[in-house]
């Protein structure tokens, strides 16, 4: 493995300091047609007793372009932080993760199919409009439409029926009883857009000249593609008991961590979210820069496309596993912002229920510590005994490049000739969401969409979701393992649920789909004058903004 020395990283930011004002250079710029206001009045501020005030702008880094602006595509860690602030859903998660009201004020569990949702009835969109129970039923319907190919749509699979009750009133019934369906309306699944602005932009709707329109704190302004968007202030905000107290947001796409460390450093930049891991102790040496460090639901992998061969054979995807030394990666770079990972995706923090089941089952998981005996003789007995050419897909983040660069040097004793395919974080996004799977390996990482722990294991291993815009990146098919993810869902015993999981993640951790790396913690890097959030394990459907402010 190579480990990056400290030293290297503090004398490469005397040279990254030009670079944060030209780091960032765009192609495309444009605005939404629904930038003006409706004599809506501005937010109370209600924070003074803190030293903060209103006004000001706020720069925040990402460490890859956004997707789309249109909320049916928010669900990765670029596009999340700027899409939370335009479009909200209809109950969200608090900072306990605890579901509470939003656009919906109140919502109800009929029976074990039947959710009902009262809408808010003085939310208006950007532009002033109001905001109707037939934007909330279109916006869901849309998303929940296989035709828009949205990466949250397979949450809807279970839905049977969205219907408009009355003019406040949202009916959703399911197919089945589902035990994950009361969270989805918390996610940018069900984030609301308005219907009669999207009809008048559907052929550039969520790009830079279609913008998009909705009932966020803030609403958009600009997208400088590669480079910045820029946000204001909505002055018609519905919600009254707080911000939004800055007057804009710009937020830099700067991919070279160095780069925005110094724009940290030099007060350039205000904010960024999970900072490369070989920056951290940089970060944490500086006076001026609060670093927030939270537990997490989240899975740093390697997933090997179980479809292709050779990955389809069990054998070769053990003797790699066997063959990478995790260990060290945790050690040598990860260190105490992360924990050590089992061969399954659900960490200490997603033991949200039948928490003495999931630790003891946890200690049965096999960890495929290195082993690299092991690796060869399971070569030997696999397909392809003397070795064989792929490649593994992977971005610039620190901890996934140097993880494909330790394993490419991992399986050489074994016959494996193993090339690395660098792409943009935007297209390791839409390549790991596409349901070609067009690579051999992919480096990734996923954190849970629920307080559940369903949230990774459904989405990530049911072979419901290999097609487009599924995150089942390893193409995993196993029916039996397809048999106990579907029956645990539609139970509302959450003790016969954990049984029937930890049935399920035996298996998957037996079948080795991914290398499992480590659980990283959330971690959320302010300048000193910034104060307003705390950063939580949901924080991609979180608002983090709204009540942030510049002392």
């Amino acid at each position: 493995m190579r480990r990056n020395q400290l030293f290297n990283v503090v004398a490469s930011l005397s040279v990254a300091m030009a670079l944060v004002a030209t780091g960032c250079s765009g192609s495309q710029t444009g605005t939404s047609g629904g930038g003006g206001t409706d004599g809506g009045t501005a937010s109370t501020d209600k924070g003074g007793d803190t030293g903060g005030k209103s006004g000001g702008t706020l720069t925040f880094a990402l460490d890859s372009d956004i997707v789309s602006l249109d909320p049916a595509f928010n669900y990765d860690f670029s596009t999340s932080p700027v899409d939370n602030e335009i479009a909200e859903g209809l109950l969200k998660f608090d900072e306990n993760m605890q579901l509470a009201p939003n656009l919906a004020e109140k919502w109800e569990m009929k029976d074990d199919k039947t959710y009902v949702y009262t809408i808010r009835k003085d939310v208006k969109f950007h532009d002033g409009s109001p905001m109707t129970v037939d934007d909330v039923v279109f916006s869901m319907e849309r998303t929940r439409d296989p035709k828009t190919a949205s990466y949250l749509g397979w949450m809807y699979d279970n839905v049977d029926k969205i219907e408009k009750v009355d003019d406040s009133t949202v009916k959703v019934t399911l197919k089945e009883p589902d035990a994950m369906w009361r969270y989805v309306t918390a996610t940018s699944a069900c984030h609301v857009i308005s219907k009669k602005y999207f009809e008048e932009h559907k052929d550039n709707f969520g790009k830079p000249d279609g913008g998009v329109m909705a009932t966020g704190p803030f609403k958009y302004v600009s997208w400088q593609t590669g480079s910045e968007i820029v946000l204001e202030k909505n002055e018609n905000y519905w919600n009254k008991e707080g911000g939004p107290y800055l007057d804009k947001i710009v937020y830099k796409v700067i991919p070279e961590g160095t780069t925005r460390v110094t724009g940290l450093k030099t007060g350039q930049i205000n904010m960024t979210v999970n900072l490369p891991l070989d920056l951290v102790k940089v970060v944490e040496s500086m006076d001026s820069i609060k670093l927030q460090k939270a537990d997490s639901y989240m899975n740093d992998t390697i997933a090997f496309n179980t479809q292709r061969k050779p990955f389809d054979d069990k054998k070769v995807r053990q003797a790699m596993n066997y063959a990478l030394d995790k260990k060290k990666i945790i050690d040598q770079l990860v260190q105490d912002n992360g924990i050590a990972a089992r061969a399954i995706p659900v960490p200490p923090a997603l033991w949200t229920f039948s928490k003495e089941k999931w630790e003891a089952a946890y200690k049965e998981i096999p960890d495929y510590a290195y082993d690299l005996e092991k690796a060869r003789q399971l070569m030997a007995e696999s397909s392809v005994p003397n070795g064989f050419s792929a490649k593994i897909l992977t971005d610039n983040d620190s901890l996934r490049i140097n993880s494909a660069l330790a394993l490419q040097a991992a399986v050489k004793p074994l016959g494996i000739k193993l090339e690395i395919e660098k792409v943009t974080g935007e297209e390791l996004t839409t390549r790991g969401f596409g349901g070609a799977r067009d690579y051999d390996m992919i480096a990734n990482n996923w954190g849970s969409d629920y307080p559940d722990p369903s949230g990774n294991l459904l989405p990530l291993f049911h072979s419901a979701n290999v097609g487009d815009g599924g995150a089942n990146y390893a193409n995993y098919r196993n029916p039996e393992v397809d048999k106990l993810l579907s029956e645990q869902i539609h139970l509302s015993d959450d003790d016969k649920r954990a049984d029937l999981m930890i049935q399920a993640e035996k298996i998957i951790a037996e079948d080795s789909p991914w290398i499992m790396l480590g659980h990283a913690k959330q971690m959320l890097a302010t300048t000193s004058n910034v104060e307003g959030y705390n950063i939580t394990p949901l924080w991609y459907f979180q608002d983090m903004l709204t009540n942030v402010k510049l002392k």
